[in-house]
């Protein structure tokens, strides 16, 4: 009976887990409001598709000088730590932030023979992008 408890709590444990794993939107258009209006058109990202061959704190992260996570930054937004311009408790402002988290893992995994990624500007900043983002804002005002 004991043992039956455990599995149960266990598996109630696990299942709240995977709850918040798949909590994300499968496809989201990066729209970073702190950096005002985009030069460029919004970038399409696959949630789904990265975090189901990448762990959440590769991206959602906060390490110390020796690289061991320090708080729960899983599920924060980049812009949460990472400001416009770079401050004195994080040198890496928020464009660059973006920019060298997705192009070097997407380098990275080329290098090793896997599918890489876009690398190049036109590549993550497509205009049907952009104009997919509006639509969808567009019908979600409507409602």
């Amino acid at each position: 009976m004991r043992n039956l408890k455990i599995m149960l709590a266990m598996a109630v444990f696990l299942a709240m887990g995977a709850a918040l794993a798949w909590a994300q939107d499968d496809v989201m258009f990066l729209n970073s409001k702190p950096l005002g209006p985009h030069e460029r058109p919004l970038v399409k990202f696959t949630h789904a598709k990265h975090s189901a061959n990448i762990k959440c704190v590769t991206c959602h992260h906060n390490y110390d000088q020796y690289f061991n996570l320090v708080d729960d930054s899983e599920g924060m937004s980049c812009h949460e730590c990472h400001k416009v311009a770079p401050t004195p408790k994080n040198k890496i402002s928020l464009t660059t932030a973006f920019h060298k988290q997705c192009k070097s893992c997407h380098e990275q995994a080329a290098s090793k023979g896997k599918p890489g990624g876009p690398v190049m500007c036109g590549e993550c900043h497509e205009r049907k992008s952009s104009d997919e983002f509006l639509a969808a804002q567009a019908k979600k005002a409507k409602k």
